[in-house]
């Protein structure tokens, strides 16, 4: 049996459960008028940008990007930061 490159559990795989690309940990600012939170720039992307919406307009943007921030180096983790992922079952990069 062969598993083609769109079958349901590449998809799954490949998009980490279908939560790639959507909003988490979000923090509302105390007035209400912004909200900060991370995510990837697609279902694909396992790095996490952090982004702030405001209310007011609507209007999104990139706070932080790790690719950024790494220039185009990978993460160079410490052990400790790896076991804290693995613990928190943390999937995303950046």
């Amino acid at each position: 049996m062969t598993t083609s490159p769109d079958s349901f559990p590449r998809r799954y795989a490949g998009t980490q459960r279908f939560t790639l690309g959507a909003p988490r940990a979000f923090t509302v600012s105390p007035d209400g008028s912004r909200v900060v939170f991370l995510r990837s720039d697609s279902g694909t992307d396992r790095a996490n940008s952090l982004r702030v919406l405001d209310v007011a307009d609507g209007g999104e943007r990139v706070l932080a990007d790790p690719r950024a921030l790494l220039g185009g180096a990978s993460e160079d983790l410490s052990r400790e930061e790896r076991a804290r992922r693995e613990r928190s079952r943390e999937g995303g990069a950046g």
